[in-house]
C-alpha cells in the first residue's frame, strides 16, 4: 500500500509526486494517457510556477522561451508591461509546447525514488469506506493508499466520486490552439501578444525554435460550429497577427476543449485531496493555470507528512490556503472578463493602462502570482 496515491500526471499530479518521492514517501501516480501526449493549452508557465521548476532543479530540462511581459491590443490600442521584478532581478514567464513540460516532469516522476507511474490506466474514481476514502479504483481493482489526491482535471471522476462536484454554474468559455513555425526572417514576439477583440480574444506565445503558439477564447455561439474556420477568420482580421504568420508553416491541427473553467464544492474529503483543475479552474484569460498547478503541489507536498501523520486537518489548512492564494488571480479574472465583453469599457481600460503603466505591472504581477 502507497503512502499516496495520485489520479493525474499533468503538472499537477506529476509535480507533487516528485516532491513527495523527494521527502521518503511512497507514491503511486496513475493517468489514463500515455505521455508524452499532446494537450490543448495556453503554454505559458507564469513566473511563480518558473520559480518552482527552479527549486525542484527542472527548469533547464523543460527549455522553453523567456517571454518578458504581455502586451494587449484592441479597438485601436494597445498598452504592454514587463512583470515586476523580483528580489531585483526581473521576473519572465515560459512559454513551451506543453507536450514537452509534461513528458519532463512524468519523466522526472519515474526517476525519483519511491515513485511508481503507470500510464494507460483508467481511474474510475475514488474507493470510500466508512465516509472516508481509502483508495482509488483502477481498471475495477482496489488500490489502497494513505491518502487519496484528484489530480485528473476538469472532469475529474475522482471528484465525482466524493461528490464533490460544483454546482452547474452560467455556460463557460470554449479555447483553442495551434502552432506555426515562423517564415525565415520573421522575428517572434518578445512578449506574450493578447488581442482583444468583439467576442473572442487572440494569444501568441513565442515557442522555441521560431515557432508559435496561437490561440483563442471564446463562446461557443462564437464558433458557429467551424472552430478552425473562426480560428483563420479571426487571425485575418487581426493585422499585426496576420502579419506575423505571413508565410508561416502550420505544425498542428486546431485543437480545444468545450470548458475552460469549473469548480469543486470543496477541495477535499476525509482521506482525500483534489489539486489542480479538478479543484478549481479559472478562465485562461490571465494564462494562470499550470502556474498555480505547480506552486499549489508545492503547497500541499509541504503539508501530506502532517496529513498522514495527524489527519485530516492538514487537508482543510491546505485548502484554505489554497483559496486565499489564489482569490486575488480569480478576481482579476473576473475583473477582465467582464470588462473584455464590453468594448467600450475594455478600450477605457486600456487607455488607463496606458496612462498609468505602474498600475499595469501591479495587475500583471497578480496574474504572475508574485
Amino acid at each position: 500500500m502507497a503512502d499516496v496515491l495520485i489520479a493525474g500526471a499533468g503538472p499537477a499530479g506529476a509535480t507533487l509526486a516528485i516532491m513527495l518521492g523527494r521527502a521518503g514517501l511512497s507514491v503511486d501516480v496513475y493517468d489514463t494517457h500515455r505521455f508524452p501526449r499532446e494537450k490543448p493549452c495556453g503554454e505559458g508557465l507564469m513566473p511563480s510556477g518558473v520559480a518552482v521548476l527552479e527549486r525542484l532543479g527542472l527548469r533547464e530540462a523543460v527549455g522553453g522561451r523567456r517571454v518578458a511581459g504581455v502586451r494587449y491590443h484592441g479597438f485601436g490600442l494597445s498598452a504592454e508591461s514587463a512583470f515586476p521584478d523580483v528580489d531585483g532581478a526581473p521576473a519572465t514567464m515560459l512559454a513551451q509546447r506543453r507536450l514537452r513540460l509534461d513528458e519532463t516532469l512524468v519523466a522526472a516522476a519515474r526517476s525519483t525514488p519511491g515513485v511508481r507511474v503507470f500510464e494507460d490506466a483508467s481511474v474510475e474514481g475514488a474507493a470510500v469506506e466508512g465516509g472516508r476514502a481509502v483508495g482509488l479504483r483502477v481498471g475495477g481493482e482496489l488500490r489502497r493508499g494513505g491518502l487519496v489526491v484528484g489530480a485528473d482535471g476538469l472532469g475529474s471522476r475522482v471528484r465525482r466520486s466524493l461528490g464533490l462536484d460544483g454546482r452547474a454554474g452560467r455556460a463557460t468559455r470554449m479555447g483553442m490552439r495551434a502552432h506555426f513555425r515562423l517564415a525565415a526572417g520573421q522575428t517572434p514576439p518578445e512578449h506574450l501578444e493578447i488581442f482583444v477583440a468583439a467576442g473572442h480574444e487572440l494569444y501568441a506565445a513565442p515557442l522555441p525554435d521560431g515557432e508559435l503558439l496561437v490561440a483563442a477564447l471564446c463562446r461557443g455561439p462564437e464558433l458557429g460550429g467551424q472552430p478552425r474556420a473562426a480560428l483563420a477568420r479571426w487571425i485575418a482580421e487581426t493585422p499585426h497577427l496576420a502579419a506575423l504568420l505571413d508565410g508561416a508553416e502550420p505544425l498542428t491541427d486546431v485543437a480545444g476543449r468545450a470548458t475552460v473553467a469549473g469548480r469543486a464544492r470543496a477541495g477535499f474529503a476525509p482521506g482525500a485531496v483534489l489539486l489542480g483543475d479538478a479543484a478549481r479552474a479559472t478562465d485562461p484569460l490571465t494564462a494562470g493555470g499550470l502556474a498555480h498547478a505547480l506552486v499549489t503541489a508545492e503547497r500541499l507536498a509541504a503539508l501530506v507528512p502532517r496529513a498522514l501523520a495527524d489527519g485530516d486537518v492538514w487537508l482543510r489548512r491546505f485548502d484554505g490556503e489554497r483559496r486565499r492564494l489564489l482569490r486575488a488571480p480569480a478576481l482579476l479574472t473576473d475583473g477582465l472578463l467582464a470588462l473584455v465583453q464590453r468594448p467600450t469599457l475594455a478600450r477605457g481600460t486600456l487607455r488607463v493602462m496606458r496612462a498609468w503603466p505602474r498600475l499595469m505591472r501591479r495587475l500583471l504581477g497578480v496574474a504572475a502570482g508574485i
